[in-house]
């Protein structure tokens, strides 16, 4: 059966994150653009329609920084 390292999910996990972060910002502004769209009311701008993920992506990086420690942990006390 194939072992997989806690680690490994917590990576894994981080960079999922930060894909979907990435993802979302860059659907954000056409989704706003439709909406204003149909809804034919007040003007559009692109600003407001733009994310702040900036805690989105502390905890995605603190997710792959972990996944990678205790990665490391794992291999040695593995190797003992």
């Amino acid at each position: 059966m194939l072992k997989t390292s806690r680690g490994l999910i917590s990576v894994v996990t981080g960079l999922v994150l930060i894909a979907l972060g990435q993802l979302a910002q860059q659907l954000m502004p056409v989704v706003g653009r439709a909406a204003y769209q149909a809804a034919a009311a007040g003007s559009y701008s692109a600003e407001y329609y733009q994310l702040s993920l900036t805690g989105y992506y502390w905890t995605a990086v603190i997710l792959i920084v972990l996944g990678v420690l205790v990665a490391l942990l794992e291999c040695r006390r593995s190797n003992r």
